[in-house]
């Protein structure tokens, strides 16, 4: 049996900030306001381009440049899974037994939270302009619990759900990354690329990201030598930003398949590019004041900030109008708000509510 590859201070810290900065990009990603599913009043994040300068600042920030967080974190999972996993039942079933409290409960906790927060704001008088008038005339318990359990309000929560699916499979898993080595990641990668139909509850780039963490994770414990030298960090992370603002200027209103497929691409890129170019250009961070005050409260903003954020941009672009200037204020400042809100509301809860929040974040 493998030795378990120890989690070093360097290694820990970097995990931590890599993670941090992964969840504020979510919020990039999410404050995206040009999209036409936001204008049709659906909650999830589109890829489609839009014209001028905002459309070329939006695009940029919130669908090349923040679009790797999902895809880090699903890798940083299946690494910490696999890191020290003995390969027998009593194992699987310890980490099972964690998981089930960092994943599980936080996930049907926020859901129902999210839930009932949205019938509420749809039974407040004067709520028509930002939200569907409908969605109280037709509630019933088989709606609920679809919103519950299938597709939350709170639709960042699709992570947990397709991570808590990677958790289930993992013992499926285990040999095929011991014995194939990078090859098993191929099988995923390919539905992945080629668009297989996903639901939340089975992403195939979650099970993609997952199966290369865990791939990374034997690696090392084979004691195989997995890091390139440090220039191809220094040289990475910048060739990713000028790919980006490649895609963005050339490719943003393209909708043909192998457009989707660059797409793809470029996530995977920048997840290389932020993981090895960390040492050179990321690290200098873990030290800044506003970036310690952060880093415990890295869950709580992933599944806090909506249905938050969707709620201030609505209100935003119902006060200030549809105007390119109006647009892009929303885009900076209400993922700005956002944060600031969802940070002070974790500190007052872990400071006056300890076990409630320790349910909240699983103990985080």
């Amino acid at each position: 049996m493998l030795a378990a590859y120890p989690i070093s201070k360097h290694l820990g810290a970097k995990l931590r900030l890599v993670t941090l900065l992964a969840v504020i990009a979510v919020l990039g990603v999410h404050a995206y306001n040009m999209s036409s599913r936001f204008g049709s009043a659906e909650n999830a994040a589109d890829a489609p381009g839009a014209p001028g300068v905002v459309g070329f600042i939006e695009y940029l920030i919130g669908q090349t440049l923040c679009r790797w967080p999902a895809a880090m974190l699903f890798a940083i999972s299946g690494f910490l899974f696999f890191h020290n996993l003995a390969p027998h039942w009593p194992d699987y079933a310890r980490k099972f037994r964690r998981r089930l409290r960092t994943l599980v409960v936080p996930f049907l906790l926020w859901s129902a939270l999210g839930l009932a927060l949205y019938v509420v704001l749809h039974a407040l008088p004067g709520s028509e302009p930002y939200f569907r008038t409908d969605f109280l005339e037709q509630l019933s318990i088989a709606r609920l619990l679809r919103k519950l359990l299938w597709l939350p309000v709170a639709y960042p929560l699709w992570f947990l759900q397709t991570l808590i699916l990677c958790v289930a499979v993992s013992p499926l898993l285990y040999w095929p990354v011991r014995r194939l080595r990078w090859l098993a990641v191929a099988p995923f990668a390919t539905l992945w690329m080629l668009g297989s139909p996903t639901t939340n509850w089975n992403d195939w780039k979650g099970l993609t990201f997952f199966t290369l963490g865990a791939v990374l994770a034997l690696e090392l414990r084979r004691g195989s030598r997995v890091v390139p030298p440090a220039w191809v960090g220094r040289l990475l992370l910048p060739l990713w930003v000028l790919c980006c603002l490649l895609f963005t200027a050339l490719l943003r209103d393209e909708g043909a398949a192998w457009a989707h497929t660059l797409h793809k691409a470029l996530m995977v890129m920048a997840v290389a590019a932020v993981w090895l170019g960390y040492e050179t250009y990321l690290q200098p961070l873990k030290d800044r004041r506003a970036v310690v005050a952060l880093i415990p409260f890295s869950f709580m903003i992933f599944v806090a900030q909506e249905p938050l954020l969707t709620i201030l941009k609505r209100v935003g672009l119902h006060t200030l109008g549809s105007s390119d200037a109006a647009m892009l204020a929303v885009f900076f400042i209400a993922p700005l708000i956002t944060l600031v809100m969802v940070v002070s509301a974790a500190a007052l809860l872990r400071k006056h509510v300890p076990r409630p929040y320790a349910w909240l974040t699983g103990g985080r």
